[in-house]
């Protein structure tokens, strides 16, 4: 397996688990994949903006918290008070579950 396809099917597999925190909080917004997209997309390149120093679960989660901001530019003017950092708290817990999981994994197995 090449190192892209890994991080394609990688990519792929965090949109998965994001569809699901999407069902479970019963939220339905006109179309998420945006979110989604955008979401894994800031996660998985998080290590370019963040200096190895600064690499924590937090200052990850700020840097999603900006990206989604940054990416829904003026349609958060008609999102509730804080619903962006709920969101942003809900993809963030997913995504850390996901990458603990996937760092205890035996290396042959994915």
């Amino acid at each position: 397996m090449s190192a892209q396809q890994s991080r394609l099917e990688r990519a792929a597999a965090l949109a998965a688990i994001l569809r699901e925190v999407q069902v479970a909080e019963h939220w339905h917004p006109e179309d998420p994949s945006g979110y989604i997209d955008t979401a894994v997309r800031r996660w998985t390149t998080s290590d370019r903006r963040l200096k190895p120093a600064r690499r924590t679960p937090e200052n990850r989660l700020q840097d999603l918290l900006r990206g989604l901001r940054e990416a829904q530019g003026d349609n958060l003017l008609y999102e509730e008070p804080g619903w962006l950092e709920h969101v942003t708290d809900r993809f963030g817990t997913a995504l850390l579950t996901a990458e603990a999981h996937w760092s205890t994994d035996v290396p042959g197995d994915r």
